[in-house]
C-alpha cells in the first residue's frame, strides 16, 4: 500500500510541476526590442534568466518524476 501512496504522491507532484512550468513560461517576459533603455533591458534580461533557471529546475524534476513513474 505504501508504494501506491508514493506513486500517487509522485503523480500529484508531476501535475503540480507541469502546471508551474506552464505558468512560469507564460510569465517569461519577451526580450525588449528598444535598446534605448539599458536599465529596462537589463531588468528584462535578469527576469528572463531567473525564470529560465526556475523552469529548467522544474523540467529536470519533471523528467525525474516521469522516469520514476515509467512514463514517456
Amino acid at each position: 500500500m505504501g508504494e501506491d501512496g508514493a506513486e500517487g504522491d509522485k503523480r500529484e507532484r508531476l501535475r503540480t510541476v507541469e502546471a508551474d512550468i506552464e505558468r512560469l513560461r507564460a510569465e517569461l517576459p519577451r526580450p525588449t526590442e528598444d535598446a534605448a533603455d539599458f536599465v529596462d533591458a537589463g531588468q528584462n534580461l535578469t527576469a528572463r534568466q531567473e525564470l529560465g533557471g526556475q523552469i529548467e529546475a522544474l523540467e529536470n524534476e519533471r523528467q525525474r518524476l516521469r522516469d520514476d513513474l515509467g512514463l514517456d
